[in-house]
């Protein structure tokens, strides 16, 4: 199981990098996923949601530069480090971010952002 959340988590990374975020999400992502900011998944239950948040991401932000820092692989549960350079709106937001994820059936069911 480990080693098709590992390929998956691959073309995730990729497609962050290659601005592919929504194309990802709807191919990678659970219909039950929960995604956490900081602790709170307020209106990140389930998919339909998700993606409006990742859609008002990518509406509003460039991405200038995803650079992978580290990359954890344990079973069902995966974590990758990123450095993410971007604007958003009208800020230039530069930060490093860990994003750990839960699996089911090869899908992220479970993402938190740190």
């Amino acid at each position: 199981m480990s080693f098709n959340n590992k390929l998956n988590l691959g073309a995730i990374i990729k497609g962050i990098q290659d601005n592919k975020i929504l194309e990802v999400f709807d191919k990678y992502y659970h219909d039950e996923i929960v995604m956490h900011e900081k602790g709170d998944s307020t209106n990140r239950v389930g998919k339909a949601a998700n993606r409006k948040a990742e859609e008002s991401f990518v509406n509003n932000a460039t991405i200038h530069e995803a650079k992978l820092l580290k990359l954890l692989v344990d079973g069902n549960n995966t974590a990758y480090e990123m450095f993410m350079d971007f604007t958003y709106g009208e800020h230039r937001i530069k930060k490093n971010q860990w994003a750990v994820q839960q699996w089911s059936n090869d899908l992220v069911i479970k993402k938190e952002f740190y």
